[in-house]
């Protein structure tokens, strides 16, 4: 019903003199456009040359092209139905990503750690079906992020869920412009290019006025829906603005100049509006429909190895990125030297060629003709079904382990093949045979939780805008004593489990005040949401004092020995214990630069103390640095390094239990198992008292 009414209103709309796109000349310039496009790409991605403007040219062209052919059919009579489209659309691009995601999980499944996997799956389903960018803004990623080789190797199908959700939405909308013509009685052309001209103008002034300042940004689709917009009302508007003859070469001569100059310096900050010049510059060069004479910029695009690597660039997109991590996670390596990245790109351009010789031109030639929309719906049927069976297979089979994993973490307790720490103390024989805990895919749940009550309400408008974790466990009764923990993300894994161990045993109540990358101390050279985190708990703390307050007195430095004292924790514990609250300090954990639960993964231990080793006197100060704060009335200084470090080595599995969960964060289950050995150190310094 819907079609043969559009049907029937396109073929009362004012017609505009039309070539035949079945007789338009195929443009080979645009195809050498694309190379160069998707060189740029490749220089950036491997040695961080230029700007990154492939992707937003790219962008540019992909929406030109398509509201081009849009435009012409609509004036011509023949404007396809919005579902006929998608599935000629989706025909084409789904084959060759489907192959893609598959074959990169595959390979990742061989060399990446097994705590990588759960998150790759998702993510590979979010790819398929054209989501990735909103996922990889959900868990931060960092698309400039010097380190390639622990970035996800479907990170760069970013841009292709970006433009499956405008291939999906633009149909709708210029249809929509169809049906507003005619009750208009104007020509589609003007209301299409009316229309996209103020969703670009509204897309940039969201940018510049509301995007969120992060990096979550660069994955916004709302952030370069203004680049797809300018590209159609740029088609749209192509027969009023486009130059001709020697104008026409002069200006798609600047702009080839323009955009090459940004492909070798990284000039302006992305996404943002200084992407509009190389943008514009692509548009001068789609706008110049003339022949590629000699010494012209058409004649240089329309060279055939360009064009060549044109016709495949989208298979070059897809599969360069994959091999670029894969091979620095192999060789273990932040970025690869001139020699290894052009090793990366030969095999890049090897695997695209296949890709487009056997899945991408298959799927561009058949089946041909207007009238297939349902064979080509089935095609992209069939190529959904093959990419997300296998996917939700494999995270079957891991929400299974995961179970076991999780019902092991949970039983550790008391279990005599689980002992922690406490091996470290004993003479007892123990069977390591069983694989230590807890399992890859139960690491990322392996966080201490939040105590099970929320903070008052006016806790919470104190602490609002700082990102901080309030949350109460309950004493024995009103009078219990009362204890606070305050800090960052090492007081949650280090302190929580101790002060919710004495909080057993004598009914304390606890309350927690902890913000992600904020230490607590009086001083105020801490980021700004953190100085009001401080200043927030200092005003509840000096207003009712509590009984004890527990906090990270060190910091320790990545893979070196300076460990310092936290910024402001002297005058910290000089203002509370003058308030006569007693303050626990505890001793920081070795950081790392390197992810020390997937060294121990590659090294598992088969003795008390395994994994990976490293020296004490490497990481960790000879002295406590905050011992000197012990001559402070009513502090205590506890120090756990005995825990981690055993005959001044330190190891990463230590009693079949993993130390750490990351490069410097203490496992939960870890901690657990030190919390009541801490806990009978502070105890035994309180009992006097």
């Amino acid at each position: 019903m819907v079609r043969s009414s559009v049907t029937l209103l396109v073929g009362a709309l004012p017609k505009a003199p039309a070539q035949n796109s079945a007789t338009r000349p195929r443009r080979r310039d645009i195809q050498g456009l694309r190379a160069v496009c998707m060189m740029q790409v490749l220089a950036y991605h491997a040695w961080r040359v230029g700007s990154p403007v492939g992707v937003d040219a790219f962008i540019m062209i992909s929406a030109y092209l398509m509201t081009g052919s849009f435009v012409r059919r609509t004036e011509a009579g023949r404007m396809p139905f919005f579902a006929e489209r998608w599935a000629n659309t989706f025909k084409r691009l789904l084959p060759p990503l489907v192959v893609t995601v598959l074959a990169t999980l595959g390979a990742s499944a061989l060399i990446l750690p097994q705590t990588r996997w759960d998150e790759l799956i998702t993510q590979g389903v979010a790819s398929v079906t054209y989501w990735q960018n909103w996922r990889l803004a959900v868990v931060s990623a960092d698309y400039f992020a010097a380190n390639r080789g622990v970035a996800s190797p479907l990170q760069h199908l970013w841009s292709m869920s970006m433009q499956g959700q405008v291939f999906l939405a633009w149909p709708l909308l210029m249809t929509c412009c169809v049906l507003l013509a005619g009750a208009l009685h104007v020509r589609p052309r003007r209301i299409v290019a009316g229309a996209f001209a103020v969703l670009a103008a509204a897309s940039l002034w969201w940018l510049l006025a509301s995007a969120p300042d992060d990096p979550t940004v660069y994955f916004d689709t709302r952030a370069r829906l203004w680049e797809f917009a300018l590209g159609s009302a740029i088609a749209a508007a192509a027969p009023w603005i486009r130059p001709r003859g020697n104008l026409a070469r002069v200006l798609s001569l600047a702009g080839f100049m323009v955009l090459v100059v940004y492909c070798v310096e990284p000039i302006g900050h992305y996404p943002g509006p200084m992407a509009a010049a190389p943008m514009l510059a692509v548009s001068a060069i789609l706008l110049a429909e003339v022949p590629p004479v000699p010494g012209s910029v058409q004649r240089l695009l329309s060279w055939r190895p360009l064009a060549a690597l044109g016709d495949m660039s989208y298979c070059v997109y897809l599969i360069h990125w994959p091999v670029f991590v894969l091979t620095m996670s192999v060789l273990r390596r932040t970025q690869l030297g001139t020699g290894r990245a052009l090793g990366a790109i030969a095999l890049s351009l090897v695997l695209a060629w296949l890709m487009r010789r056997y899945v991408d031109r298959p799927a561009q030639d058949r089946p041909t003709g207007d009238r297939l929309a349902v064979r080509k719906g089935l095609i992209v049927a069939v190529a959904l079904a093959l990419g997300l069976g296998p996917l939700y297979g494999t995270r079957a089979v891991l929400d299974n382990r995961r179970a076991v994993e999780r019902a092991t973490v949970m039983d550790a307790s008391g279990d005599p093949r689980f002992p922690g720490p406490t091996a470290l103390s004993t003479a007892e024989p123990v069977d390591y045979t069983t694989s230590p805990i807890p399992g890859p895919l139960t690491l990322h749940d392996d966080w201490v939780p939040s105590f099970p009550e929320a903070c008052p309400s006016d806790h919470d408008a104190l602490l609002a805008g700082t990102k901080t974790n309030c949350a109460v466990l309950p004493g024995a009764d009103a009078d219990s004593p009362r204890v606070v923990v305050v800090g960052d993300s090492h007081a949650q894994q280090t302190i929580v489990p101790l002060a919710a161990e004495l909080a057993s045993r004598h009914g304390w109540q606890v309350t927690e005040y902890l913000t992600g990358s904020c230490a607590f101390g009086i001083w105020d050279a801490y980021r700004a949401s953190c100085v009001q985190r401080n200043e927030a708990v200092l005003d509840l703390l000096t207003d009712d004092p509590p009984d004890i307050v527990m906090l990270q007195s060190t910091e320790t430095m990545q893979d070196h020995s300076d460990e310092i004292q936290r910024p402001g924790v002297q005058a910290a514990i000089e203002y509370l214990t003058s308030l006569g609250v007693t303050v626990v300090g505890v001793r920081d954990n070795p950081r790392s630069a390197d992810d020390l639960y997937e060294c121990s993964n590659r090294r598992p231990a088969d003795t008390v103390a395994g994994g990976c080793s490293f020296s004490q006197r490497q990481y960790l100060a000879e002295f406590d640095p905050a011992e000197e704060f012990t001559s402070i009335p009513g502090f205590i200084e506890i120090d756990p390094t005995d825990l981690y470090c055993y005959e001044d080595e330190c190891y990463t599995i230590i009693g079949n239990v993993y130390v750490y969960m990351d490069n410097n964060h203490i496992t939960g289950t870890y901690s657990r198992a030190m919390a009541p050995e801490l806990a009978d150190r502070v105890d035994a310094f309180l009992q006097p008292a």
